[in-house]
């Protein structure tokens, strides 16, 4: 099962590409799912996202089914910190 959320002009390229390794999507969420029960816990005709309750995840107190960003990735990859790059004032020249 496959969920492309707005794949706009493109979203066919990157779905093929994905799919056949040519690249690594991440499959991360782009919004946060909730329960069902979230229809009877806050009120459907408010849509006022500015204070609480709110209709936006800024202020569920609940667990959503599935929250913004989760999900896989197809691959392995680490994500650290790099150095920050030294820059000599006089010379103005980047180590």
């Amino acid at each position: 099962v496959v969920e492309a959320f707005y794949p706009a002009k493109q979203g066919a390229s990157a779905l093929a590409a994905t799919l056949f390794g040519d690249s690594n999507r991440w499959g991360r969420l782009p919004v946060t799912m909730y329960r069902s029960s979230f229809v009877q816990e806050q009120p459907m005709e408010s849509f006022d996202v500015t204070r609480a309750p709110g209709r936006t995840y800024r202020y569920y107190t609940g667990e959503p089914l599935f929250p913004f960003g989760f999900g896989l990735s197809y691959s392995t990859f680490e994500l650290k910190e790099t150095p920050r790059a030294q820059v000599d004032k006089d010379s103005s020249t980047v180590e």
